[in-house]
């Protein structure tokens, strides 16, 4: 079965963490990538994440209190009985829900994805095949690069005069692709008075 791509806003999302070993790591460090507000739950928990700033811990099993106020849940035990219960749970309260490797537990997956400011793609194989989406997550690493992301920044940046000083979305679509491919070339080229000029020649036009 193909899961639908959709793009979330994590940001202050209430996620909650079930698990305190390597398993939770991954995803919290994943979360913490996209802004998410975490807080972990398990009895004990690895160094690195007692070391991990901005989250809450709380040092004790599972409650289904707990789930009341989460936006999202991650089932990171490394006990499938367990994360079988979390997403039980999850299921009746209608909160979505991945348990880790046990993906007829999951409401959703993780991606491989490679993300530079945000700029932000992303793979999955259904939960089939790891290998594959680790392969095509190196293949774009090379243009995917920082470049791109702060090329993704510039470009949104100028929507807002775009729209008011250009009177065409045949011609702002044309204004985009021209600095697109100025940016590519030499994104340092992209100064303001560069850019200006091309506004201009399309307000003129």
């Amino acid at each position: 079965m193909a899961y639908f791509p959709m793009f979330v806003q994590l940001k202050k999302k209430k996620c909650l963490v079930i698990g305190g070993g390597k398993i939770a790591l991954r995803k919290i460090e994943v979360l913490k990538d996209f802004e998410a507000d975490i807080t972990v739950i398990a009895p004990e928990m690895i160094t690195q994440i007692r070391q991990i700033d901005q989250i809450c811990r709380i040092f004790r099993t599972f409650m289904e209190k707990d789930f009341n106020e989460a936006d999202f849940v991650i089932a990171a035990t490394d006990d499938q009985k367990i994360n079988h219960e979390i997403s039980q749970i999850c299921r009746r309260k209608k909160i979505p829900v991945n348990a880790v490797d046990q993906k007829e537990d999951c409401s959703f997956i993780f991606p491989s994805y490679v993300k530079e400011g945000e700029v932000v793609a992303a793979f999955s194989s259904g939960g089939q095949s790891p290998l594959i989406t680790q392969y095509l997550k190196e293949k774009i690493k090379p243009d995917l690069n920082k470049e791109l992301g702060q090329l993704a920044q510039i470009l949104g940046s100028l929507r807002k005069i775009a729209k008011s000083c250009i009177a065409t979305e045949q011609e702002r679509k044309a204004f985009y692709k021209e600095l697109l491919q100025i940016g590519l070339e030499d994104i340092d080229s992209l100064e303001e008075q560069r850019i200006n000029e091309i506004i201009q020649k399309y307000i003129s036009e």
